[in-house]
């Protein structure tokens, strides 16, 4: 079992494991269009909120698509990380709020539903970035945690077709 604490305040600690954290939703902007930037948040199963802006030491989702290698552009449809990684990410950033409200999913069901939909791509722009709204969801077959898209925009624009996705884009704050 992977767990490690997050700073949720002086005298808190909220410790994240793949037990209580079996998913967690991510807005993601990432663009090196401009100068590299790199913002977005977390939101965990809990309500809450851990925000990041330019992160100088972060652990990137890996892909087998084909310009992944070297960087995470923020589209690609396969990513995972292993929980030592996302809890690193999560360990370096503060809670910001928190609704106190648990988001309840039915994980088996969406992840179905949500892997094999596919995506319907609507194109995209130029040095826009990419704006992406993804699901985390750990996968005990292979102990890692599976990024799954519900929506991307700027330069390229995606959505996956389930049923689920209006309903989990929902769950995201603003930006």
């Amino acid at each position: 079992m992977e767990t490690l604490n997050t700073n949720s305040g002086e005298n808190e600690r909220f410790i994240y494991s793949t037990q209580n954290s079996p998913f967690l939703f991510n807005y993601e902007y990432y663009s090196l269009a401009w100068g590299r930037k790199h913002e977005g948040y977390f939101m965990d199963s809990i309500g809450n909120m851990l925000r990041y802006n330019n992160p100088s030491k972060w652990n990137f989702y890996s892909s087998s698509e084909e310009f992944s290698s070297n960087v995470f552009w923020g589209y690609e449809t396969d990513g995972q990380i292993s929980p030592k990684h996302l809890f690193e990410n999560l360990n370096s950033l503060k809670i910001e709020s928190s609704d106190s409200s648990v988001i309840n999913i039915k994980i088996d069901e969406i992840v179905q539903s949500l892997t094999e939909a596919g995506f319907e791509n609507s194109g995209g722009g130029c040095d826009m970035g990419i704006n992406s709204y993804s699901i985390l969801i750990f996968d005990n077959s292979c102990g890692l945690y599976n990024r799954i898209i519900l929506k991307t925009t700027g330069d390229k624009c995606l959505l996956n077709k389930s049923d689920f996705t209006s309903e989990l884009l929902k769950c995201f704050k603003k930006p």
